[in-house]
């Protein structure tokens, strides 16, 4: 089973260590292949709007970044696991910029079958109102 970890955090902190935890878990009940995509270290330029994505095909998307990349991985898995900390009451900037960038995917039927895990870490308050927005994103 393959499984991407979009972690939204800029550092292997408490998120990386919880998914960490979630991916322990995992293995014990059967063979699983974790990778975790850090968006800190992954190229994805704002989306610009255009909706060329949404009337043409993502493939006519003017931004050239790697988003093709991430989005091959998330065709490729058999569930995704969407990991975000809490900055300022929400999800992390990092994690706001990939759910604007595959907005077209989150709407495609392909991905209709996909498993979601959604992680959000705290160190007070916020956790609830990210994890109902990436809920809302995953469509779960």
């Amino acid at each position: 089973m393959k499984i991407p970890v979009i972690m939204g955090s800029p550092r292997k902190g408490n998120t990386y260590r919880a998914a960490q935890r979630v991916e322990d878990v995992m293995r014990s009940l059967g063979d699983v292949e974790f990778e975790y995509l850090m968006l800190s270290d992954i190229g994805l330029e704002p989306c610009r709007g255009c909706f060329a994505c949404f009337e043409w095909g993502e493939e006519r998307c003017p931004v050239r970044d790697d988003a093709p990349a991430v989005g091959e991985k998330m065709h490729d898995a058999d569930g995704v696991i969407f990991a975000s900390p809490v900055y300022g009451l929400a999800a992390t900037a990092l994690m706001k910029n990939f759910i604007d960038r595959f907005s077209y995917t989150f709407h495609r039927p392909r991905f209709f079958d996909k498993k979601a895990l959604l992680l959000a870490t705290a160190g007070a308050v916020g956790e609830k109102d990210v994890l109902d927005y990436l809920e809302d994103v995953a469509g779960i």
